[in-house]
């Protein structure tokens, strides 16, 4: 689908640099899970398969001032101003279109809080849009530097990767035959790879002996929570002690050490870089030569490249269009392909990949970026055209175990039927 052309340079500017902020809905589902654990004594992965996922999600929203030169010429027709009126036009219905109006200017950023017990204090929005990210940090006293040589990423054409999180509707631990039957669709929808988040439900074995047996890769997490660096470490020993149990860290495409870490304020850039060169070590020790990284918003990259982007083996980031203000269902997958290529220029020579992505089905509009499964559809294609080899599509099915949240969305980002 070709997508309206802007009338002005700064609009599409501004459009690329304005990148999401997305906090994931697993946070407080890890928290809650890791920090009960740990009071018990037992290890994140010694969880009941009845174990209740309760997560919190945090979006905000952030309209930032242009900083980076427009993005490679799109091919582009039409035209389109900041108070044009949005015709989203529904294929096979005999009723006019709903439109959208555009607002001139996107309200104040909004940060989103799901309310499940014990309920997080929400963040205040900030007054004023924030200043551009031109400020570089101080680099940290003794500065790490990655030793890795990454691995070529497998990639199916347009369609990389699938987050995946083992849990029942109602958030339980998924038994491991239903855990296989959900990888083998996911394979036999051509992608090469799965997301996972974290060690736990018996994610590792589970998904890695259903992954391996279908030829797909793992792209490994381990959870950073608001407990701290401390509390993920067990995290690395269970991936190495799996590891040598099978011998071997095939289909192990990439470690992804924390989820937004830094954002959440869970820890600082200097102690995320000396934890990734940390866990880097353990995972050469036992084998694994594999890419190491970590995943932020593309501002926390940008502010902390001097810090991050030595000991990362690939540049990634999450990259949301709907939690943009200002991007439609039809721009989303322009919208990706213009802030990899900023995330490209983070990290030079690191390569850039987008490790969650997508558009929900069903909720209320956040300004132009209007939910529903057309909207989905539409968004999904833009981005599997435009960026699909680079990018985890969220998520595998939808997670009714979430609070609907803030605009209604936060259950509702199932795609794997559209592809």
């Amino acid at each position: 689908m070709k997508i309206a052309s802007f009338v002005a340079a700064p609009a599409l500017l501004g459009l690329c640099v304005a990148s999401s902020l997305h906090r994931h809905g697993h946070e407080r589902f890890h928290n809650e899970r890791r920090d009960v654990l740990l009071a018990r004594n037992h290890s994140p992965s010694s969880a009941t398969t009845n174990t209740t996922c309760g997560c919190t999600t945090i979006w905000s929203t952030y309209y930032g001032e242009p900083t980076l030169v427009q993005p490679a010429e799109q091919n582009i027709t039409g035209t389109q101003t900041a108070t044009a009126t949005q015709t989203l036009t529904h294929p096979n219905t005999s009723a006019p279109p709903p439109v959208h109006q555009v607002p001139t200017q996107p309200s104040k950023p909004v940060v989103h809080v799901e309310a499940l017990p014990p309920k997080a204090p929400k963040p205040a929005p900030p007054a004023q849009k924030p200043a551009p990210l031109a400020v570089q940090p101080k680099k940290p006293a003794s500065k790490p530097t990655s030793s890795h040589v990454a691995s070529p990423i497998k990639s199916s054409g347009s369609q990389w990767s699938m987050t995946y999180s083992p849990y029942t509707s109602s958030g339980g631990c998924k038994p491991s035959s239903d855990v296989a039957s959900d990888i083998a669709l996911i394979a036999g929808k051509g992608f090469s790879s799965i997301r996972l988040y974290s060690t736990d439900c018996s994610g590792l074995s589970s998904v890695g002996t259903a992954a391996l047996s279908h030829n797909v890769n793992i792209i490994l997490g381990v959870y950073i929570s608001n407990s701290g660096i401390s509390a993920a470490r067990p995290q690395i020993e269970e991936i190495v002690s799996w590891a040598n149990n099978n011998g071997h860290w095939k289909g192990v495409e990439m470690v992804v050490i924390g989820n937004e870490a830094v954002f959440n304020h869970f820890c600082s850039a200097e102690e995320l870089a000396a934890f990734v060169s940390e866990a880097k070590s353990a995972f050469s020790a036992a084998g694994y030569s594999g890419p190491v990284t970590t995943t932020e918003t593309i501002e926390v990259l940008t502010e902390h490249k001097e810090t991050l982007c030595p000991v990362c083996d690939v540049a990634a980031a999450n990259i949301h269009p709907f939690f943009n203000g200002k991007v439609t269902a039809s721009q989303a997958g322009e919208f990706v392909a213009s802030q990899l290529t900023l995330l490209e220029s983070v990290c030079p020579g690191k390569g850039a990949y987008n490790l969650e992505t997508g558009w929900p089905s069903k909720g209320s509009a956040n300004g132009a970026a209007v939910p529903g499964p057309w909207e989905q559809s539409v968004a999904v294609e833009g981005i599997k055209n435009a960026a699909g080899g680079k990018s985890a599509f969220f998520s595998f099915v939808n997670d009714e175990w979430k609070d609907e949240g803030e605009w209604g969305v936060e259950r509702s980002w199932g795609c794997s039927q559209l592809f």
